[in-house]
């Protein structure tokens, strides 16, 4: 049976008291399934952001950028906890002009062969702080891409398995 795609709302997190996944009865992990309100007010949580210099045929690294990040990991974690979410813009602000990508640690080995417990966002920010998400998945869908790879997001963040499969140097476990 294929896994459907399913996020963790960090706010739904700590409001149930929650750390991790849930499991039913029967061992299945079960978490709410991902709305818009998922990303919401995402231009609030802690921001990183960049100029870099643009590497051809990279859009992960192009010119001007800014990473969101809704939770900290505690000092000293070996991986995110489940529920961060990370947001990255790319190209000048505003967003609703640019690219905006995320990336949701959901657990319950979603994505096993690929960025494990990760799910992948497109969204499409249409006025500050209401995002709406374009598609969500362990990839993108047919017919969608990023850097015009369907398979370019675990491709891609396989490079950083020791950091919990996050590509930024400035989001590494290490610095928290």
């Amino acid at each position: 049976m294929k896994a459907i795609p399913f996020v963790f709302v960090s706010t739904l997190l700590v409001a149930a008291g929650c750390s991790s996944a849930s499991s039913g009865g029967d061992g299945s992990c079960t978490a709410p399934q991902p709305s818009n309100a998922t990303f919401a007010d995402y231009e609030s949580w802690t921001e990183f952001s960049f100029t870099g210099t643009a590497i051809a045929g990279s859009p992960h690294t192009s010119g001007p950028r800014r990473i969101y990040l809704s939770q900290k990991p505690p000092h000293g974690a070996t991986e995110f906890p489940v529920g961060t979410i990370i947001v990255k813009e790319i190209g000048a602000p505003p967003a609703s002009a640019d690219s905006v990508f995320a990336m949701v640690k959901v657990g319950c080995d979603y994505n096993s062969d690929g960025a494990v417990n990760w799910e992948w966002f497109e969204l499409q920010v249409n006025s500050p702080a209401t995002p709406a998400i374009i598609w969500g998945g362990s990839e993108p869908p047919a017919g969608q891409s990023y850097s015009g790879d369907p398979t370019a997001c675990n491709d891609c963040h396989s490079g950083a398995k020791q950091n919990d499969y996050v590509e930024s140097p400035e989001l590494s476990l290490g610095n928290f």
